[in-house]
């Protein structure tokens, strides 16, 4: 493991940098176009931006409960607003835009075609929303689904388990729908803990231009290749478990982790695949 993180994808003079701090509970980072970092703060019910030169500004106040993020192929921002039970969108001046209603929801992917799918954990369910706004269920069974992310091609979606040790993966079908759903990638779990079950705790995920998943978890930012091996984790940026983690900056290559209270970043060999073109990777390497 250690030598796949440094020779392919840490900078060995970089460490974890703190960007953000004095929050209350920081998740769902996500990144547009120009490269600016976005995340919300739940209890405080607002959602933060981290711009290109490392300023942080607030870009909405009273979220309802927003969590996870993501921008689509509009230049909107979508998000999770689970105080209100609905699903919403944010023009670049924070006006909101309803898309779905009646629904909890915790995190969310969105493709080059403007379909929704999101998880439910309260229900064990993943929902799609289509490009009109019709949204249905789509999978149930999942002990806890939290982080979900496509493939760079979006041919494929994962969602992990946080109750459990495995990212599940499925094939998107033309309509929306998903097939062959499997445990897929075998996250590492604690060894020991001082009581109750032993899990992974496995998030918020990001996903790089190869492939690879990059999943927090309790024991650090695990990262696993598109053939379903875990080959590297990175240490935690502190005590905290992480919650989440985006590629974000000009260049898509700083890794931003939400933590607990505070939010890093680090510099990395990698560059992120963006929700809003599908783009093939190259062939696995066995």
């Amino acid at each position: 493991m250690r030598h796949f993180l440094t020779n392919n994808v840490l900078d060995p003079d970089k460490d974890w940098e703190l960007v953000s701090q004095g929050h209350k509970f920081t998740e769902g980072p996500a990144v547009d176009a120009e490269g600016n970092v976005f995340f919300s703060d739940i209890p405080n019910n607002r959602i933060h931006r981290i711009g290109v030169d490392g300023r942080v500004t607030v870009f909405k106040e009273n979220s309802g409960g927003a969590n996870g993020l993501m921008f689509g192929p509009d230049g909107r921002l979508y998000a999770c607003q689970n105080g209100r039970k609905r699903i919403v969108a944010y023009a670049r001046d924070g006006s909101e835009s309803v898309i779905a209603e009646g629904v909890e929801s915790n995190d969310l992917a969105v493709n080059a075609r403007r379909e929704i799918y999101f998880t439910d954990p309260a229900n064990k369910r993943v929902w799609f929303i289509d490009a009109s706004g019709n949204k249905r269920v789509v999978h149930e069974g999942i002990a806890f689904p939290n982080g979900i992310r496509f493939s760079p091609d979006q041919s494929f979606l994962a969602v992990t388990d946080t109750a459990g040790r495995w990212i599940w993966s499925f094939q998107v079908q033309p309509d929306g729908s998903l097939a062959n759903g499997v445990p897929f990638h075998r996250l590492e779990i604690p060894e020991e803990v001082e009581s109750g079950a032993i899990w992974s705790g496995a998030d918020g995920m990001a996903v790089d231009s190869e492939g690879f998943l990059y999943v927090a978890t309790k024991i650090g930012i695990q990262i696993c290749d598109p053939i379903g091996r875990t080959v590297a984790i990175l240490n935690k940026p502190q005590s905290a478990d992480p919650s989440n983690v985006a590629f974000g900056g000009p260049g898509f290559d700083t890794l931003y982790v939400t933590s607990r209270d505070k939010v890093f970043r680090r510099p990395i060999r990698r560059k992120g695949a963006v929700p809003w073109v599908a783009v093939k990777p190259p062939k696995p390497r066995l």
